[in-house]
């Protein structure tokens, strides 16, 4: 069976509604507070960010994305340069991470809205726990009703719901600056470059790069998409720009008004937001803004609910999958691996009612899943070299800059910093080694890695008789 509905066939996504996509999946307002803790030193982290992680692979999805215009995006990339079993892996470390993102995105925008509306119950667990399970599992019901319903709400929803908060946090920052009330943030030239007399604060670039992961997410739309080859590349290039512009920017407004013992990693956008409004006498606007966020957040929750299980499903004809995942709608849709997502989901926000730290929580999925995505895009990186040799004649109607020369050095300098990012993601941040040690946290995260791929290393030793493809 077919994974879109007979519509798509249409190819309507053109160059707006995929950087729509590409900015929903990518910008979360989630992510702002982690770099807030450094003040002008975030700019040091994400200048590396986008230089060593961010633009490479939005350059070498790029060029991928305009040889093929197959279903299944990075997974059908890496298939062909690495082959099969890796390919898989790459799809279910896509799929989990997914499950990872959707519970602290629907955490966020929770507390983000009890923050606005009921300030008392923004720290109760049951209500958010709560709130994680009805948006889940509401979302997945609405994905099931194909890819024409989901891309129209991510269009829609991520300018309203993204764009405008992000554009008011930044101007509520300008502001504060102007308006002379306390900046929180040390502004002292010194502090461009972060401290790194003690290593364990370089573990905060993993979370940097965790936070731009998913450029290549929307080439799993790309059976969707308008003129593939021309309008993918074109969509990364004007995403790229306008969410790096508008992190940084947004991260900045966040430590200026918010001192660095404060911000809340789970809701420090709309703790700013909340702040510089009601200093102004309108707090009730906050409620209106938080509204915004939700609507923002519902973007980002579609734009990966059903990306990643597609691209999981895309791997069916290659016998790993087990039987009872292959379940489809009268749409296309997969419906058994979105049920079993949001099952994780679920799972998850219980979890997330024991634990007596919600900020070390947060910490610990973000790095879990930062290191399952780097092994991703180091596959991503490999791939873009392999198939420059494997693939020399393929019509690229776009390629990364100075030949082999440029693709080998651009992937090869993105390895070397995936590989240092997988290393420092084991130590703990200072703010955080007053709630665990280093050799636990390095163990809890080792752990959990490995039982969240473990399912996948069983599935590939396990592989059935690949079906006939077509």
């Amino acid at each position: 069976m077919g994974m879109a509905d007979s519509s798509a066939s249409k190819r309507y996504l053109g160059v707006f509604a995929l950087t729509m996509i590409n900015f929903a999946a990518i910008m979360n307002l989630r992510n702002l507070p982690l770099l807030s803790f450094y003040g002008l030193g975030m700019i040091f982290f994400y200048l590396v960010a986008a230089l060593l992680f961010f633009i490479p692979a939005a350059l070498i999805s790029a060029e991928l994305a305009s040889i093929f215009d197959e279903e299944g995006g990075l997974f059908a990339w890496v298939s062909h340069a690495i082959g099969e079993r890796a390919a898989f892996v790459c799809g279910w470390i896509s799929f989990i991470t997914t499950v990872t993102a959707l519970t602290m995105t629907i955490i966020f925008l929770a507390k983000s809205m009890l923050l606005a509306v009921i300030p008392v119950e923004s720290q109760n667990k049951g209500v958010v726990c709560a709130a994680v399970i009805c948006v889940v599992w509401t979302a997945t019901f609405l994905a099931l009703k194909g890819i024409n319903f989901t891309s129209k709400i991510v269009s829609v929803a991520s300018t309203v719901g993204t764009m405008l908060p992000a554009f008011l946090l930044v101007a509520l920052g300008i502001y504060w600056w102007c308006s002379g009330d306390a900046i929180a943030m040390d502004t002292s030239p010194q502090t461009i470059l972060p401290d790194f007399s003690n290593f364990s604060n370089v573990s905060f670039i993993t979370g940097v790069m965790f936070g731009f992961a998913g450029i290549e997410m929307s080439a799993y739309y790309i059976k969707n998409v308008k003129n593939p080859r021309k309008t993918y590349p074109r969509a990364i290039f004007l995403a790229t720009g306008t969410i790096l512009l508008v992190s940084l920017l947004g991260s900045l407004a966040i430590a200026v008004v918010i001192p660095r013992s404060e911000i809340s990693i789970e809701a420090g956008a709309m703790q700013a937001i909340v702040v510089v409004l009601e200093s102004m006498g309108l707090g009730r606007v906050s409620q209106t803004i938080s509204s915004l966020m939700l609507i923002g957040g519902t973007a980002y929750i579609f734009s990966w609910i059903a990306g990643p299980a597609m691209g999981l499903y895309a791997t069916r004809n290659d016998g790993f999958l087990p039987k009872f995942l292959l379940k489809t709608n009268a749409r296309g849709m997969p419906v058994a691996i979105l049920g079993v997502q949001a099952a994780l989901v679920t799972i998850l926000a219980i979890l997330s009612l024991f634990v007596q730290s919600t900020d070390l929580f947060f910490w610990i999925i973000d790095v879990t899943s930062s290191v399952m995505m780097l092994m991703l895009y180091a596959c991503l990186f490999i791939s873009g070299i392999v198939l420059r040799y494997k693939m020399p004649e393929a019509n690229r109607l776009y390629k990364v800059p100075w030949g082999n020369f440029g693709m080998i050095l651009l992937a090869c300098v993105a390895i070397a910093n995936v590989i240092f990012c997988m290393i420092t993601s084991f130590f703990i941040p200072n703010d955080l080694q007053d709630k665990m040690s280093q050799s636990r946290f390095a163990c809890v995260v080792s752990v959990l890695t490995l039982l969240l791929l473990g399912p996948a290393l069983i599935f590939t030793l396990r592989r059935q008789k690949p079906c006939t493809k077509g």
